[in-house]
């Protein structure tokens, strides 16, 4: 009794819903907008949410269409109000466009190629008739020694005045009759260009799109308003850290403006959303790889296996139902099949460029028509484009049949990018895992090979196409910037900045020179990060007071980092550089020469306050054994150096108005007239 009591009880709190083909009709639409995204360097977690009211009892309610790249297994429902049933989440094909649009718009473009190529025949005609009649002139009359017959009559002055007139009255309605076509072409052309635009809108790549439909059952106790948050993971998006530095040189203070550049192509636009970007990389899974057991040297025990004299044939297998379209289906898909010419004649008219002659056209009109005659010449394609496409009207439907494309290569659509798996640690790919007896938990799992042939497959973490992603310069680590204000992102593929922080912090400024390679002091200052997050590597624009100096690039630096920041260089500090060699020549037998280089350089501080500059140098260094270098005065005393490089550095402190001068010497000894070479 109490068994059958437990069995009426679990299938009294199973709820009454059935699902199948039926449910999304039965489903109650919901508005979930797009509340907040979080980008990571490969994809995006959207989280859209909805309030609707619902009574108690069990509700169907039919969510947003979903891009179809949507990883389905990510897609999970969080109910406030209500309990979540269950969840599930169809691949459909949704129609980018009707047929009836497609076939308006051919039809529409048609028309207009065809009244275009019967204006350029017309305009031929009244070229033609135009040339001729600029042709037309009296005769020479016959020098009287060549003549032949009769004497030319006179020439009647009043009869040519009438044909004169005759020929400039038939020019000037070919001329009006050119302009009021140069007049309709514009017109036409206008609206070729116009239903190119919108045909361009449509991209007549494949007549549908292939979408995620999602269906959500939930449970409500007591009436009232449910919020339902959909959250899921989608690829085709990712972001860059960019950065502004504004400094401040009246109160030595550096301004750092982060922002990320989001570029996202994932099918749809995030419009009026909450924007987080993270360094972490999603996917990387929750199950601990378990070591194998190696085995060295393991001597196999044979094991005999029976094997069969005659064996019953095997059972036939048939193949799974397979989905039969219905009539309606049918029907469309013989137009879809019908269109597909059409559209390729669609393509090949838009690639067609329609040229804007009909300014040009005007201006020539009292040129004696040699501006229609290239016109006409340039518009003999459209009307070899015309014939052509009245000849395949007359074509027999089975060869225009067999040159259409079929419908499923013209809608081939992209696949959804398999979901990232947890990922294992691979094991070696030239050893196989073979029984070798009773191992308990293990059996079946044991590797017995040699040890030098032996190659270990180590754990590779995931690969970036970029190596300046978020994932990879962050090390791993898991950041999360939050925009604080919303953003709407279109689904464009192109970069978008996004604000994030902006951040001051005082600043130690210095100068920084290289005389011996360009006489240019370069402002600097260090930064310490006092913010609670690392600072990426990226791009940064540098601006000193409102002037933009240039562009550089940040390193990554963690919590109380210190950055190196580049200011530009400094006009108001000059610097002067020379090299002064003297070369005498030694010895009796052996001669050597050496070679006493005397360098001085001058820095002159022309700002109205005291500097503080490194300069660097360097004394050179050699490997051959002939060759001697001495070092020699030093004034001043570098603050570094030389190192084994030879390099040193000098710290100068420079009082507004005042010249300081490094002077510094060095001698090189060689054989007599040896060549010295860098």
């Amino acid at each position: 009794m109490s068994v059958i009591f437990f069995v009426l009880l679990a299938t009294a709190s199973v709820p009454d819903v059935t699902a199948g083909p039926g449910l999304s009709e039965e489903a109650k639409v919901v508005e979930a907008a797009i509340e907040k995204v979080t980008v990571f360097s490969d994809r995006a977690k959207v989280l859209r949410r909805a309030h609707v009211h619902l009574d108690p009892g069990i509700h169907k309610l039919g969510l947003p269409d979903l891009p179809g790249a949507v990883m389905m297994n990510t897609v999970r429902i969080e109910c406030n109000g209500a309990r979540a049933i269950r969840v599930e989440t169809v691949p459909v094909e949704r129609e980018r466009f009707s047929i009836e649009q497609v076939e308006e718009q051919i039809t529409r473009l048609e028309t207009i190629t065809d009244k275009l190529s019967a204006l350029d025949r017309e305009s031929q005609v009244y070229n033609l008739e135009l040339s001729f009649l600029n042709g037309i002139s009296p005769r020479a009359p016959v020098d009287e020694s060549k003549r032949v017959g009769k004497p030319l009559p006179p020439v009647q002055v009043d009869l040519w005045k009438k044909v004169l007139d005759f020929l400039e009255t038939r020019k000037n309605a070919c001329r009006a009759s050119l302009r009021k076509q140069a007049l309709k072409r514009r017109d036409l052309q206008e609206q070729f260009t116009k239903v190119q635009r919108e045909v361009q809108r449509h991209n007549l790549g494949a007549f549908t799109d292939r979408k995620l439909q999602v269906l959500a059952i939930v449970q409500v106790k007591q009436a009232g308003m449910v919020r339902l948050d959909l959250e899921y993971f989608v690829p085709g998006a990712s972001w860059k850290p960019a950065y502004n530095i504004h400094f401040d040189p009246e109160q030595g203070r550096v301004t750092i403006k982060t922002a990320g550049m989001v570029r996202q192509a994932t099918g749809e636009d995030w419009i009026n959303s909450a924007v987080s970007l993270s360094t972490a990389i999603p996917g990387l899974g929750i199950q601990l790889p378990e070591l194998l057991t190696w085995a060295l040297g393991e001597k196999r025990e044979f094991i005999p296996r029976p094997q069969a004299a005659r064996m019953p044939p095997a059972a036939a297998r048939f193949p799974p139902p397979q989905p039969q379209p219905t009539p309606f289906e049918a029907e469309r898909q013989a137009r879809r099949q019908v269109l597909q010419g059409r559209i390729a004649e669609l393509q090949r008219m838009l690639s067609m460029a329609v040229d804007e002659r009909t300014i040009s056209t005007l201006a020539n009109l009292d040129s004696g028509g040699a501006g229609y005659g290239m016109a006409v010449a340039s518009s003999s394609g459209r009307r070899d484009y015309a014939e052509q496409k009245a000849e395949r009207r007359y074509r027999k439907p089975s060869r225009r049949a067999r040159a259409m494309p079929s419908v499923s290569e013209a809608e081939a659509m992209p696949a959804a990018p398999p979901p990232m798996e947890a990922m294992e640690l691979a094991r070696p790919a030239s050893v196989s895992a073979q029984p070798v007896g009773s191992r308990g938990r293990r059996e079946g799992r044991t590797l017995a090979t040699s040890l030098g042939l032996f190659e270990p497959t180590y754990y590779q973490p995931p690969q970036f196409s970029d190596a300046n992603l978020p994932a990879v310069v962050a090390g791993g680590l898991d950041y999360v910037y939050s925009c604080p204000t919303r953003a709407s992102i279109p689904s464009n593929g192109e970069d978008l900045r996004v604000p994030l922080a902006a951040e001051s912090y005082p600043v130690e400024t210095f100068y920084e020179a290289t005389p011996s390679l360009k006489k240019t002091a370069y402002l600097k200052a260090k930064v310490t990060n006092q913010g609670e997050r690392p600072i990426l590597q990226g791009p940064a624009n540098i601006f000193v007071g409102k002037d933009f100096i240039g562009q550089g690039q940040l390193r990554t630096t963690g919590k109380g980092g210190v950055i190196d920041l580049p200011l530009g260089a400094d006009e108001n500090i000059r610097i002067l550089h020379k090299v002064v060699p003297a070369t005498v020549t030694k010895g009796i037998i052996s001669k050597d020469e050496i070679t006493t280089y005397t360098q001085t350089i001058e820095i002159g501080n022309y700002k109205k306050k005291a500097i503080t500059i490194n300069v660097y140098d360097q004394i050179p260094k050699t490997r051959n054994e002939d060759i001697e270098i001495e070092k020699g005065s030093i004034n001043p005393k570098p603050e570094t150096g030389p190192d084994e490089d030879g390099i040193m550095r000098f710290l100068l402190r420079i009082p507004p108005g005042k010249i300081r001068t490094i002077q510094f010497s060095y001698k090189i000894k060689r054989p007599e007239n040896w060549q010295l070479s860098q």
